[in-house]
């Protein structure tokens, strides 16, 4: 049967009745035409349309990985719900392939110039601490002047009767009238006289006479009497009513304490006179500047009195007392003053540039080695961390690594850097925070996360540093442990079994530190030395006695020193670095009981970085900190008996 014929039976079948006129003549037609073309598959002129699409686009390349949009360190083979916020999973869109380490984060030019990322070069070069320091200038105590009263009497006269008066050294300042000035003097004009008439008689009276004149001579230095006037008064015939006070030396009269008509005693103070073309400038500089201040160095200081003009001043003292009050020390300063213009008790700010060494201290005056310095905006800083992310070039976009660094103090518009760059490298100095948010998002450490996760601090949320990265390189207390990265060996179960006592002390000192107990753990320290020296070493064999050998060392050393601890504070010091080593032990070997093992964290300890030690209990028991925060942390990793790695 042909084809036409199949159709017209098929209509005939369709349609039994007949169907008459124009309307079943299209209907028919119509009818006809669609058949046709599912009979043909489709392949006439007008249904012919090149096939674009690409089957090759639809192709998977491999497994694909489910995430969480809110919780990017939960990645499953399955699709399915968040285990923590119960959303859908979504996929996880591959990248081009390339590891990454746990710290780092790759983005194309594009990326870069969307996101506006700066980058600087890290330099060496000359540094200085600026300083800056109130305070006000007073006399130069060593410049000071006083005129004292070396004999009684009566002031008839003041030839200087008002203070800020400029005099020279030997100017007349006052009249005095003392009686026992003038009986003075008459002695040694009766001295004199009677030399002069002895002078021919024996050498005993001549020398009696000499004596006596001179001792009179002597009288009249000690009442303040210069040689001169001594020379006057040996010349006259009738001594003189009254003795002219002299200024022993010239500068501005600051303080007069006397008047016309008072009477004076022995050693009362007439005048203070002081030289004002040196002064002092006394500044306040807090107890933290302190390093950067040494004598000899020059400082720059203004006054409100001339805006806008500068003067200099070197440091000669620094008082050794701290005031409590303030917590500032003074700092002394002599200021040249040869014009005058400068005034005691005037007010003034001053600014100090101490140029820096490599470690951030002052620097030798010979030194020649420059810091390290990198601009003010490239660290994010959290109060005790810095983190900077450094620049890997590639060939098809650039890597940026964050890093931990240690910063020095700051100089000007740049941070020294003490520790964790080198010269050349290239750190972000704009967008850093797109960068470090970047991170959070992939659950990688970051500023505010240097352990990576979801950030949720006491929930277990299994191997989040994992399932996010690498964590190869980085130091245990600062990245999240990455448990079982040493390398779990195999057929070790006699090892296991000869290792239960050694894990069994470690959890004693574990627990009595919990306790606040100290000598209860140095007990449980010093059962560790000796269990772990009675282990058999035959049960090691190949690669197991090595790194047994290495794990054995780090237990017996750390635990013959807990066993010796003084304070609590040193054992729990000693406990931390003992934790890891039980840990490596953990991670080479395992454990043989069926009971399983906690590791567990917290970000608290060891000074803010972070601890990790192992317990037998599914409940946090803090041996760093004890009844106080006995809480504080979370589980981080079930380590299960046997031969597994933790769950």
């Amino acid at each position: 049967m042909t084809e036409k014929e199949n159709i017209k039976e098929l209509l005939k079948k369709l349609f039994p009745t007949r169907v008459s006129g124009v309307i079943g003549l299209i209907i028919i037609a119509v009818v006809a035409f669609s058949l046709g073309s599912f009979l043909t598959g489709g392949n006439s002129s007008l249904n012919e349309k090149p096939d674009t699409h690409n089957h090759a686009d639809l192709e998977i390349s491999g497994p694909t990985t489910w995430t969480c949009s809110m919780h990017p360190q939960i990645q499953l083979p399955k699709p399915g719900k968040c285990p923590i916020c119960f959303m859908d999973l979504i996929p996880l869109e591959s990248g081009d392939g390339e590891e990454l380490d746990f710290r780092q984060i790759k983005m194309s030019e594009t990326a870069k110039q969307i996101a506006r990322i700066e980058t600087t070069p890290v330099i060496k070069g000359p540094a200085e601490a600026e300083i800056r320091m109130v305070g006000k200038l007073d006399y130069n105590e060593t410049k000071v002047s006083y005129i004292t009263a070396w004999f009684p009497g009566r002031i008839d006269k003041l030839f200087v009767n008002f203070t800020g008066t400029t005099v020279r050294k030997g100017d007349h300042m006052a009249h005095i009238y003392s009686p026992e000035m003038i009986a003075a003097q008459e002695e040694l004009l009766q001295a004199i006289k009677t030399a002069g008439t002895i002078s021919n008689g024996s050498l005993i009276l001549k020398n009696t006479a000499q004596a006596t004149l001179n001792a009179v001579r002597d009288k009249l230095r000690l009442f303040g009497l210069n040689q001169n006037q001594i020379d006057k008064i040996e010349t006259l015939e009738k001594v003189p009513d009254h003795i002219t006070i002299r200024a022993p030396a010239g500068g501005t009269v600051v303080d007069k304490h006397i008047n016309e008509g008072m009477y004076v005693k022995t050693g009362m103070r007439l005048y203070t006179i002081a030289d004002l073309s040196e002064l002092w400038a006394y500044f306040d500089a807090y107890e933290s500047d302190l390093p950067w201040l040494k004598p000899g160095l020059e400082l720059e200081f203004g006054s409100l009195s001339f805006p806008g003009e500068i003067f200099k001043a070197k440091i000669d003292f620094i008082d050794p007392v701290l005031n409590p009050k303030t917590r500032t020390v003074k700092v002394r300063a002599v200021v040249n003053n040869d014009d005058g213009r400068l005034k005691p008790e005037m007010f003034i700010s001053g600014i100090l540039k101490s140029r820096l060494g490599p470690s951030g201290s002052l620097a030798d005056t010979d030194s020649k080695e420059l810091p390290l310095l990198i601009p003010i905006s490239a660290p994010l800083l959290t109060g005790t961390r810095a983190v900077v992310y450094v620049e890997l070039p590639g060939d098809d976009g650039s890597v940026f690594e964050g890093r931990e660094v240690a910063l020095g103090p700051r100089a000007g518009d740049f941070y020294i850097v003490r520790s964790g760059l080198k010269e050349g490298e290239m750190v972000v100095t704009n967008g850093a925070f797109k960068i470090d948010a970047e991170l959070q998002i992939q659950a990688k450490p970051s500023m505010m996360l240097p352990e990576g996760g979801g950030g949720m601090t006491g929930h277990n949320h299994g191997q989040q540093a994992t399932a996010a990265g690498s964590a190869k390189g980085h130091d245990k207390s600062k990245a999240e442990y990455q448990f079982g990265s040493v390398g779990r060996l195999d057929d070790c179960e006699e090892a296991q079994t000869a290792l239960i006592p050694v894990y069994n002390a470690y959890f004693e000192i574990q627990m009595a530190l919990a306790d606040d107990n100290l000598d209860k753990a140095k007990a449980a320290f010093d059962k560790l030395h000796s269990l772990t020296k009675d282990v058999d070493m035959s049960l090691f064999k190949d690669e197991a006695h090595t790194r047994w050998m290495k794990i054995y060392n780090e237990l017996v050393q750390k635990s013959n020193n807990g066993s010796k601890a003084d304070d609590i504070e040193t054992a729990r010091n000693t406990f931390y670095l003992l934790s890891y080593a039980a840990i490596e032990l953990h991670d080479t070997f395992g454990h043989a009981l069926e009971q399983d093992y906690f590791l567990t964290y917290c970000p608290m300890a060891n000074n803010n970085q972070g601890a990790y030690w192992l317990q037998t209990i599914d409940t946090v028991y803090n041996s760093f900190y004890g009844k106080s925060m006995l809480r504080c942390g979370e589980i981080k990793q079930k380590l299960a008996s046997g031969n597994t790695k933790g769950e």
